[in-house]
């Protein structure tokens, strides 16, 4: 949808150009008229326009004054000229100022059509302009670093589309680690902060520990760190080489170092920090569970619990141990997953929400082995999320005449955890079905709300984006919406309510048809004639003498 404004002093002359685009096709356009740049101005302050087509000279602000507020308001919106003038200075001012074309009125009405055409054209050609092009790129080597680091907390959360795309997705970023080889994950806490420092200097408190650690780091073995958190750091850590000897100093050498980056930062800084780190280079496989033992052990550091150095334990566990691990770790990282579960509860995203519940409950199920406190921990981790939903949409009382929801909060209320899982499933599904039947209620009741305002304001402004105001949507979105659950689009239901009335008062005959062409919203009698023989294939008063002839044979 493009928004056209049209300015000129003579009233006539936007009468005709809002008619003549009223009826053009050729674009989706939504018309607006102003007969002063005052006038124009007012509408440019309320609703965005991407093409204005103006007179030069006006009473009061002229249009190469308006030209330059335009700028000021929307930078992208073309400009079309009209004028009576065939002047040299008129057209260099037009051009230096930015604007699309210079039309003489003489012209004529195809002159002007394909004037806006090719100012449309531009607005499209502006986005894949080589210049946007060459920005976003450049803004892309910018946040490029964001990105890698949202990508390998993604990673160690467990959330990556897999490490098999490894290799391409570190080149696509420009990661500085080899995909090839074992990592080792650091995490480092800063125990507490001094209570002078605000939230930006604690910001610039994170980087310099990141830098403090890479200048000891970086000489022996290759270093990329991340913030986690509001008081953690991640360091993702490689050898230079990867013979096995090179690997063991490597390993040395970060464990010996911990100890002196804490030193460094508590005499510089005047912070205390906390260390945990892993035992071994492992696959990038392997990282997510890494990261989930090293939070683990920072949260469980014995001691005053501050200025820890803890080292992640090396043993060759059994099989049993092994899977006992595993298993903690997918539930760790199930659980991670449930603000991605809220949104999918928030949006109505009931596949992509069971999907996710059933691998957490699956975690938990008998065959699994899982002990009971963890099974404890899924299903109120599960019954929190679905508590805050039915809090936030007030759905207690709907959703209490068919579930007993005494049990949400009690789980010991069910015999067994595939009850626990059916309970809260069903829950789930009631929540899912609340929320489909009220948004079928919402679009029931946003196209009552269209109609009846379309209904009532036949004669008055029904553009889209009065129509947009009024019930609370953008229009380019409202039209869409309309569409799609109408089958009609919004400019066809107008036209259609307009013609629909105008053959009523027709009809009714006691109104002469320019008074029936405002009651329904024309400007014009002119554009009214023509929008109902192009609607009906005959004119107003062609309609009305058949209505009364066919209203006389019938009578006879």
């Amino acid at each position: 949808m493009i928004r056209l404004l049209i300015v000129d002093n003579e009233r006539w002359i936007v009468r005709n150009l809002l008619d003549l685009f009223g009826h053009w096709d050729k674009l989706e356009l939504e018309v607006y008229g102003a007969y002063s740049a005052a006038e124009a101005l007012e509408q440019l302050g309320k609703m965005k326009f991407d093409i204005v087509l103006s007179d030069i000279r006006m009473p009061g602000m002229d249009g190469l004054e308006l030209q330059q507020e335009i700028r000021r308001y929307w930078p992208w919106c073309k400009i079309i000229f009209l004028s009576g003038y065939n002047e040299f200075d008129y057209i260099q001012q037009v051009m230096r100022g930015g604007g699309v074309d210079y039309l003489l009125k003489t012209e004529g009405e195809e002159a002007i059509l394909r004037a806006v055409e090719q100012a449309a054209a531009q607005l499209y050609a502006a986005v894949e302009a080589e210049e946007l092009i060459e920005r976003a790129h450049r803004q892309l080597q910018l946040v490029r670093p964001l990105l890698l680091g949202d990508y390998l907390l993604e990673l160690m959360q467990g959330d990556s589309p897999g490490v098999s795309q490894l290799a391409h997705k570190f080149q696509e970023l420009e990661c500085p680690l080899d995909a090839a080889r074992g990592v080792l994950l650091t995490i480092g806490r800063v125990d507490d902060w001094r209570d002078e420092l605000s939230v930006a200097d604690r910001e610039l408190m994170l980087y310099a520990i990141r830098n403090i650690a890479e200048e000891y780091w970086l000489p022996s073995v290759r270093c990329l760190s991340l913030r986690y958190e509001k008081n953690k750091l991640l360091w993702l850590l490689q050898p230079m080489a990867d013979a096995p000897e090179d690997r063991e100093r490597a390993l040395r050498f970060i464990h010996g170092t911990l100890e002196t980056i804490a030193m460094s930062c508590k005499r510089l800084l005047k912070l205390r920090l906390s260390f945990s780190a892993g035992a071994a280079f492992r696959p990038w496989e392997e990282a997510p569970r890494q990261f989930s033992t090293l939070k683990a052990l920072l949260g469980r550091g014995l001691g005053m619990g501050k200025e820890l150095v803890l080292i992640e334990q090396r043993k060759e566990a059994g099989e049993e141990a092994q899977q006992a691990e595993l298993h903690n770790h997918e539930i760790s990282s199930q659980l991670g997953k449930l603000g991605a579960m809220a949104a999918y509860l928030d949006n109505g995203q009931q596949e992509h929400f069971f999907l996710e519940f059933g691998k957490l409950a699956a975690l938990a199920s008998p065959a699994r082995g899982t002990d009971n406190r963890l099974k404890l921990e899924i299903y109120y981790s599960l019954m929190c999320l679905l508590l805050s939903y039915m809090n936030r949409w007030e759905l207690h009382e709907v959703i209490g005449e068919s579930m007993d929801l005494d049990k949400l909060t009690r789980y010991e209320a069910h015999p067994s955890w595939e009850s626990a899982e059916d309970y809260l499933s069903a829950l789930a599904m009631q929540l899912f079905e609340q929320k489909q039947d009220d948004q079928v209620y919402r679009e029931h009741d946003l196209i009552t709300r269209v109609r009846l305002y379309v209904e009532h304001h036949l004669a008055g402004d029904l553009s889209l984006t009065r129509i947009g105001d009024v019930v609370g949507y953008n229009p380019y979105y409202l039209t869409r919406l309309y569409k799609r659950l109408t089958g009609q689009s919004l400019p066809d239901y107008v036209a259609s309510s307009r013609l629909a009335e105008a053959q009523k008062l027709l009809e009714g005959g006691s109104l002469i048809v320019q008074d029936i062409s405002k009651a329904v919203g024309f400007m014009t009698e002119q554009s009214f004639y023509r929008f109902f023989k192009k609607e009906t294939g005959i004119t107003p008063q062609e309609y009305r003498e058949r209505h009364t002839l066919s209203k006389s044979d019938n009578q006879k």
